[in-house]
Parts: C-alpha cells; structure tokens; sequence
C-alpha cells in the first residue's frame, strides 16, 4: 500500500518538506548576510553538535576545525559540504538544494544524539 494515497499523508509529507526548505532558504540568506552570526542563533545546540560530529568525520586531511561554536557561515558551508557541494569557484556560493540535503543528515544525527542522550548512552 502506498502511504501517500490519502490526502492528509501527501499534506504532512509536504508540510515536512515545506519546513526544511524553509529553513534551507534562512540558512543560506544568514550566511549571506551576517555570516559572522554565531551557528546556534539557527541552529540548536544538539544540531550544532551533530554538525561538528559530522564535519569531523568528513573533513579534508589538512582542514582544522575551530574550537569554537561556527559561525553560521561556516555552519551552512559544512551543511552543504554534507549535501554535495562541491565548492568549485565557478559554482558560486552553495544552493538551497545541498543545503536542504545536507540539513537532513544533520537534523537526523541530531536525533539519534537525542535520543542517546535521553536513553543515557551518551553525555
């Protein structure tokens, strides 16, 4: 049975994708016009931390990471490094596409961190 056969699945499904197109969107106009914002004025502070988890695991040998909270620039730069962006300076900045693909990988890791906290499996 497809789950989207009934009207009130197909609405929640979109209001789901409406709300993380949105933020995509927000994402990239803060990054754009007050980059130096610190990340958690969008992000919360678990998201924040599943970000630096996941940028840890994906970064370039010689990158470094800062010891501090990114700042919403650097947060919507490794967001869309997570959703493909290349970074090609003929591409231009990154998109509301690899932004809303990277977004979802980091609001999932951000539940499963939740959900550890919570359970007590993690600090």
């Amino acid at each position: 049975m497809n789950p989207l056969r009934a009207r009130a699945h197909v609405l929640k499904w979109a209001t789901l994708l409406a709300g993380v197109a949105l933020r995509a969107e927000r994402l990239k106009q803060l990054a754009r016009e007050q980059p130096d914002l610190a990340a958690t004025a969008e992000l919360s502070p678990i998201e924040v931390e599943a970000l630096v988890f996941l940028k840890q695991k994906q970064k370039k040998r010689t990158e470094v990471l800062p010891d501090r909270t990114p700042t919403i620039a650097e947060a919507t730069r490794w967001i869309a490094d997570l959703g493909g962006y290349t970074g090609k300076s003929s591409g231009g900045p990154p998109g509301s596409k690899t932004i809303a693909r990277g977004l979802e990988r980091v609001l999932l890791a951000a539940e499963i961190f939740e959900g550890l906290k919570s359970s007590g499996r993690m600090r």
